[in-house]
């Protein structure tokens, strides 16, 4: 009898904590935890859970913050851009409380400086000269592997999270030769001159990420707050394009040069109303701030200047399916120094599946 009792005993532990570990309630199916609406859903995915993402940020360069702070309207002096950005991402639930992810992106923009034409009168002929300026950059970008782990609890009401994730060096960070050009009338001295600079994307060398997340759910209403911190792991060594103008034919070579990137400090938080279980409606903020790199120039070290930026983003998230999600954000600046403030419209499409189980 004390056997059985002991036996039983085990068996009851057993249960409870495999349904402590794997975070499973039990008569949960799997139907329910695809059609789980936002305020009801842990940080991380669940045991046996996969998330592909694959996105599109268009984004519109119409303005930036100087070094004071200020606006400066780039409409004025016809430098305004676009830029694409594709990222695709996948997520996997190793455990109820535990998360693998990887990630990679592809940058496609164009920054065209201003028209400069200058006008020789030197004697015996006078000469006229158009200067364009294309700063060009494309290509993939690193690979970040990064895990999560969670409270290993059922989700209620709140909800915290940590992260941990390192970017690969797996991009082409070098940028290529330029593809510069002269064209015109010779026989009237008047030609344009452009020049068309071909940079890569990615970091190099690298770089660590740490995050934090917390989420608080009250009826349908959640707050969705969270901290990351990225700083490179090392220096990093480029090269940086020089040429040489001759009889309108350009020559190149290139000088290597020392850099350490940038720490990167971002906060967010995102206020979310759940209208109902297949729509969810959100108005995030996000600060940036980067700051504590250097880039060499001529054997001399300067300091990367300190940049801020802070956005605000309305958005939602529309379950049209079990396994298909869509997204979408709008980015608004509001306040940032020495940066970029672009406007852009962020969409991302997820699918949401348990590929290996019954």
């Amino acid at each position: 009898m004390m056997l059985r009792f002991i036996f039983l005993v085990i068996l009851i532990v057993t249960s409870v904590l495999k349904n402590v570990v794997s975070g499973q309630v039990p008569g949960r199916d799997k139907y329910q935890l695809l059609t789980m609406p936002f305020n009801q859903r842990p940080l991380t995915l669940y045991r046996g859970q996969l998330h592909g993402s694959t996105g599109y940020k268009f984004a519109v360069r119409t303005q930036y913050y100087d070094s004071e702070g200020e606006v400066v309207y780039l409409r004025n002096t016809g430098t305004g851009s676009v830029y694409h950005y594709y990222f695709i991402e996948l997520r996997y639930g190793l455990t109820d409380f535990i998360e693998l992810a990887a990630e990679t992106n592809f940058l496609k923009r164009g920054i065209r400086s201003e028209s400069t034409t200058y006008v020789s009168t030197t004697l015996p002929s006078s000469e006229q000269v158009t200067v364009n300026k294309l700063t060009e950059v494309k290509g993939m970008g690193d690979i970040l592997l990064s895990a999560a782990v969670r409270f290993p609890l059922e989700y209620k009401w709140f909800d915290l999270a940590l992260r941990g994730g390192l970017y690969l060096p797996s991009s082409r960070y070098e940028p290529q030769e330029p593809s510069h050009a002269v064209s015109g009338i010779k026989e009237e001295n008047s030609y344009t001159v452009d020049y068309h600079y071909n940079n890569t994307n990615g970091f190099g060398v690298p770089v660590y990420e740490l995050s934090g997340a917390f989420k608080l759910t009250l009826n349908k209403f959640t707050l969705n707050t969270g901290i990351v911190f990225s700083d490179p792991t090392k220096e990093g060594q480029n090269i940086r394009w020089e040429e040489a103008l001759v009889e309108r034919d350009f020559s190149y070579y290139d000088n290597s040069y020392s850099y350490l990137l940038n720490r990167t400090l971002t906060i967010y938080t995102s206020l979310h109303y759940q209208a109902t279980g297949w729509f969810d409606i959100r108005l995030s903020g996000n600060y940036r701030k980067s700051d504590g790199g250097w880039t060499e120039y001529w054997g001399n070290k300067y300091s990367n200047p300190e940049t801020r930026l802070f956005t605000i983003e309305p958005g939602f998230e529309l379950q049209i399916s079990p396994t298909l999600i869509i997204c979408q954000n709008a980015g608004f600046p509001v306040k940032g120094k020495n940066s970029d403030a672009p406007f852009y419209l962020f969409t991302t499409v997820r699918f949401n599946m348990f590929p290996f189980l019954r």
